[in-house]
């Protein structure tokens, strides 16, 4: 199981025009497709110029050439074009899935995620640390959480996500691990130190 990103960054004075844009090209891109694709939007925390797209794949290659074939669609390219000039700069990340604690259920309402590259000499105790940090997160909070690795686009790449129903369930799943106490600690026994990180709240708005 795979993970698929695409985060685009807006030019913010024509923001709303790519908003929508992108919106209507996923409806366009969701009518010939295999693979639904969802769309996402900060829940007011990071840049407010961006916006994310995702979707789930059984395998790659399918996902990758179906992708490529939609390319010779002229509604697809017509549906692209539109948003093209509101965009400032776009990243497609690809994610292998390599543990889920709890079970993944259907695409949710509200995704956090922290994404880091480990030093290539770390990354196999990092997964290991991602995976046991994952487990200990979902028995305090119950929700689930996925642990996805890559060697694309991000080399040594990895990212924990968790998924809940509304913002509302995120905020308490976030008091109830500082309330367990042992986060800090847990932060501190990580593996080795992150080449680069980052973290999203992002709400479905497809």
């Amino acid at each position: 199981m795979y993970l698929w990103n695409r985060r685009f960054t807006l030019d913010t004075g024509r923001w709303a025009e790519g908003v929508g844009a992108i919106m209507a090209s996923i409806e366009v891109i969701n009518s010939k497709s295999s693979h639904s694709v969802d769309a996402w939007m900060p829940a007011s925390v990071g840049a407010p110029n961006t916006m994310a797209l995702s979707a789930r794949a059984e395998a790659f290659a399918p996902f990758a050439e179906e992708n490529a074939a939609r390319l010779g669609d002229p509604d697809v390219l017509a549906a692209i074009s539109a948003a093209g000039p509101c965009i400032t700069e776009v990243e497609d990340t690809l994610a292998r899935i390599v543990h889920v604690a709890g079970n993944r259920g259907d695409v949710p309402s509200v995704f956090s995620g922290i994404s880091w590259q480990a030093h290539p000499h770390d990354l196999k105790a990092a997964i290991g640390w991602a995976v046991e940090m994952a487990d200990h997160m979902h028995g305090v909070h119950g929700h689930p959480i996925i642990v996805g690795a890559s060697q694309w686009g991000r080399p040594n790449g990895l990212m924990m996500g968790t998924s809940y129903g509304s913002l509302a369930e995120f905020e308490a799943a976030s008091d109830a691990i500082q309330a367990e106490g042992s986060f800090l600690d847990r932060i501190q026994s990580a593996v080795g130190i992150a080449e680069t990180i980052e973290s999203a709240v992002m709400r479905r708005v497809s």
